[in-house]
């Protein structure tokens, strides 16, 4: 089993499958026992829970394939429930995903029915280590690949309680999800897009931005963040990517940037389309750091 692909258009993703998603979070929570209250969701399946669909104000989001989730390793390392983690996960029917014919131990898969298969990844905060590179868990068999600037989700976050059928018949489960907050998701997203420039991130972070509310309340949410003075390196980086990515400079307008580009993209259209959609996302995001400047240079 190799490499898995996203979807790069939102016609790649299916409602079943967002909701089988759920599914196995939930499932997915009962293997960490006490330590689930540790546990940060991060990726597309947050703004199923950050914008909740309301039409017609608030469209359904595009959804997900995957779960992502971001581990506490200092809790993890003062417990001794993570030493069984790699057992309660294969007991709750997760298996490991096989990369290159050698199976991943932050990479895992669970087949939900004969159609669809969710895959979960296991992450962390990179710190001082490399992004992208697997470190231990524990000491059996349980990694988590390292994100830059994960560990702002153990401190912004918000939480919901979430009901649905566990996986396998195991009856309906109600459990508190806890998921990054606007500000942690979109200074996220935008350094994942920075990174890989893949057309479902740029289209994550413009629905959050887009649906969560006006401009000056979005910008209002980040300036309650930086005015705690927790997360300053990744807030300068996220917003940086956002600039980047989206802004006007003297390489290109904003609309024909890679975000721009690629949200436009991910829902498709004829050219005229792409082009308006191009020029809305870069224009979203212009008027977010603009305000989130004008807000901070109030006096409070």
């Amino acid at each position: 089993m190799g490499k898995e692909l996203k979807p790069r258009t939102a016609a790649g993703y299916d409602a079943d499958v967002t909701s089988a998603c759920e599914r196995t979070l939930l499932t997915l929570l009962s293997a960490f026992g006490n330590l689930k209250d540790t546990l940060r969701l991060v990726g597309g399946l947050v703004p199923r829970y950050l914008t909740p669909e309301a039409p017609p104000e608030v469209p359904s989001h595009a959804g997900t394939s995957d779960v992502d989730i971001v581990l506490n390793l200092e809790i993890l390392a003062t417990g001794d429930e993570y030493v069984s983690l790699a057992d309660q996960l294969k007991a709750r029917g997760f298996l490991r995903w096989v990369e290159d014919g050698k199976p991943t131990s932050w990479r895992w898969r669970r087949q939900v029915d004969e159609h669809i298969e969710v895959v979960v990844e296991l992450l962390r905060d990179a710190g001082d280590e490399q992004p992208g590179k697997a470190v231990s868990v524990s000491g059996e068999h349980v990694s988590a690949l390292t994100i830059k600037h994960a560990r702002i989700v153990h401190d912004w976050y918000q939480e919901r309680e979430v009901g649905a059928q566990l996986l396998d018949g195991g009856g309906v489960s109600v459990d508190i999800v806890r998921f990054a907050d606007v500000p942690a998701f979109v200074i996220l997203k935008a350094i994942a897009l920075d990174q890989r420039q893949e057309n479902k991130d740029a289209a994550d972070l413009i629905h959050v931005v887009r649906y969560t509310g006006s401009l000056e309340n979005v910008a209002g949410l980040f300036v309650e963040r930086i005015r705690t003075g927790k997360h300053q390196e990744a807030v300068r980086d996220g917003l940086a990517a956002l600039s980047r990515r989206f802004g006007d400079d003297e390489f290109s307008d904003g609309f024909e940037k890679v975000g721009a580009v690629a949200y436009a993209r991910f829902h498709g259209g004829e050219e005229d389309e792409l082009i308006s959609a191009q020029r809305y996302a870069a224009g979203l995001i212009q008027g977010l750091l603009a305000k989130i400047e004008a807000q901070m240079a109030k006096v409070t």
